[in-house]
């Protein structure tokens, strides 16, 4: 079972908390696309199972982060990631903060990647995630296609081809 990028967000947004560090959109959206990947080349399963990582001009994106922190441009984010679900009965949109691993397998795994990463600049994750050859290279020139989904598969590959 996987988690919803949020969720996997939330858990990178404690952590930094407790150790009283700033992450910014930009570095949120790197590290959990690089423990999506991480995750994958381990466990052959998706991290974040409910959108896609999508191509955009300046590297692979969770399109549902960009937005939930776009609010923050530059600035470190200083809230939690919120999930959303029309209320039928109700007929209104409703939100709340998205519920993060808190044990097993999926939290002690997003806390090595965060141990192994948490002092990489935003930059410097920018840039492990634009290497030639990234699944975000390959998808980026498919062709015409804006902000094309980037495959679980070549996701996977590409870093399972970094554990050799």
């Amino acid at each position: 079972m996987g988690y919803s990028a949020q969720a996997v967000a939330n858990c990178f947004l404690d952590l930094a908390d407790k150790e009283n560090k700033e992450i910014t959109p930009l570095k949120i959206q790197k590290l959990v696309y690089i423990a999506h990947g991480w995750f994958l080349a381990v466990t052959d399963k998706p991290l974040v199972d409910d959108e896609f990582v999508e191509a955009w001009q300046y590297g692979p994106v969770f399109p549902s982060l960009y937005y939930e922190f776009a609010e923050f441009g530059r600035q470190p984010i200083t809230r939690k990631a919120l999930e959303y679900r029309f209320n039928h009965i109700k007929e209104k949109w409703e939100s709340w903060v998205a519920h993060n691993p808190t044990k097993g397998f999926a939290k002690d795994f997003i806390d090595h990647i965060w141990n192994l990463y948490k002092d990489f600049s935003p930059g410097e994750l920018s840039s492990l995630t634009h290497q030639e050859d990234s699944p975000w290279s390959k998808a980026s020139y498919r062709g015409e296609i804006k902000n094309a989904h980037i495959e679980n598969e070549d996701i996977r590959d590409y870093y399972k081809g970094k554990l050799k």
